[in-house]
């Protein structure tokens, strides 16, 4: 069956779509958001996690790695070439106090599907079911189609999150598998989505246009809460009225910045660009409900 690249598995959530859930996290997305809190789904090849503050400098790992990518760091703990590294997991096996961590692993369907029988009970009691996410899913289509379509003839309720950055053909042959779809919105102009993610918003907000034709399930706007990037008033009003134009919209749901993952940049050997970027207070986006009430669209904050 089809493999995939996955970097986390979440049984028992409660998240992200109705009922006890599993949350299947697929890794490699075509965006590079700047705020991106799980930077380690955003390359598709697997990857190591050193955490510094775990590590007891007994240099074990030193000798454990064939390309000799690990030396003792002077400056305590030890250092990685990432250029040298091929995220073989052998320093893994070797590090007694578990600061390195391989991040993704090919997975098959039929396995993914051998782990959510474990819990189907929960699922089939709570009205749950299993969401895919990432990452971004539609970075690999196959697999993403392949898992939904099989987890829907299981009798799953199937989720998705996307940022719908895709071609049409892929955008449709996905979404049909999926009951409720998450749809991430960023900006609403292309120069802005560009800057801060990289790519252009033009297949986005087509794809998201195309659901009006091309899928019968429910739809959940998210919008990241970014302080100086899309949280102007006419830019929260135009995104709310994108959304509202599109039929099975049950909400636009607002995601506050928050630093969490920072820590992930750390592990990984890299620096994030709004690293000095405060935490967005929750309890100050009341007035985020209140535009919604304007425009005609219920809105919810995260409250994760």
């Amino acid at each position: 069956m089809t493999t995939g690249r996955v970097f986390d598995i979440k049984r028992y959530a409660t998240g992200d779509g109705p009922g006890i859930r599993a949350l299947v996290f697929l890794k490699g997305c075509p965006l590079s958001c700047t705020w991106c809190a799980n930077p380690e789904s955003q390359r598709r090849e697997a990857e190591l996690f050193y955490y510094r503050n775990r590590c007891i400098a007994c240099g074990r790992c030193v000798p454990a790695c064939p390309l000799g990518a690990i030396a003792m760091d002077p400056a305590g703990g030890v250092a990685t070439d990432r250029a040298k590294c091929t995220a073989c997991g052998r320093c893994v096996a070797a590090c007694l106090p578990g600061a390195r961590e391989i991040v993704g692993e090919d997975r098959t369907v039929k396995s993914i599907l051998s782990l959510l029988d474990r819990d189907r009970r929960f699922y089939e009691n709570s009205g749950g079911g299993v969401t895919v996410t990432g990452g971004e899913p539609l970075f690999q289509p196959a697999f993403a189609e392949n898992l939904l379509a099989e987890c829907r003839s299981h009798g799953l309720h199937t989720a998705m999150e996307t940022c719908g950055f895709a071609d049409e053909e892929t955008f449709g042959s996905v979404t049909r598998h999926v009951d409720l779809l998450y749809y991430d919105l960023k900006h609403p102009e292309d120069a802005e989505h560009r800057a801060g993610t990289g790519q252009s918003n033009t297949p986005i907000l087509r794809n998201l246009a195309r659901l009006r034709e091309a899928y019968s399930g429910d739809l959940i706007v998210r919008v990241p809460y970014v302080p100086g990037y899309n949280t102007s008033p006419d830019v929260l009003r135009k995104m709310l009225r994108i959304a509202r134009g599109v039929p099975g919209l049950r909400r636009v749901e607002f995601m506050p910045y928050h630093r969490l993952g920072l820590a992930k940049y750390e592990a990984l050997g890299r620096t994030c660009s709004v690293a000095g970027l405060e935490q967005v207070d929750k309890a100050s986006l009341d007035h985020l409900r209140e535009a919604g009430r304007e425009e005609g669209v219920e809105v919810e904050i995260d409250a994760r």
